[in-house]
């Protein structure tokens, strides 16, 4: 299967595009969790400024890796936040919501540990010019 203009398409397993839409999803909806006030992450503690700072680096590192996991690179850097991601609003005590988001990445965990071998393939590179042409 051919992609428009000639492209080849990308073989990539469906666990791959699940795990990145998961951690695309955590990254904008922390964002917007941040955006609104609603502080999910900080729950009772004193020192909100310093946690909703590391916070708002850590959503968008999850929307980076989100991009990287579906270009086949950034897996152990994707497997180690949704391993952070997870346990951390696993134990947040509070909204239903960190419990979803707990349940989510460790679906993306999950996803990435069982196509951890598709990752150790060549990388997709951009074809080669010719310069003799």
């Amino acid at each position: 299967m051919t992609l428009p203009r000639g492209r080849p398409a990308v073989d990539r397993p469906v666990r791959v595009d699940l795990a990145a839409a998961i951690l695309a999803f955590v990254g904008l909806f922390g964002w917007a969790q941040l955006a609104i006030g609603d502080y999910a992450v900080t729950g009772s503690l004193p020192a909100k400024g310093p946690i909703v700072g590391v916070a708002f680096i850590l959503y968008a590192t999850a929307i980076v890796l989100a991009v990287l996991v579906r270009m086949g690179r950034g897996w152990l850097a994707a497997v180690n936040l949704a391993a952070v991601f997870a346990i951390i609003h696993a134990l947040a005590i509070g909204p239903r919501t960190n419990l979803l988001i707990a349940i989510l990445t460790g679906i993306a965990f999950a996803c990435l540990l069982a196509e951890r071998r598709w990752f150790a393939g060549p990388p997709s590179s951009p074809p080669r010019i010719d310069a003799a042409r």
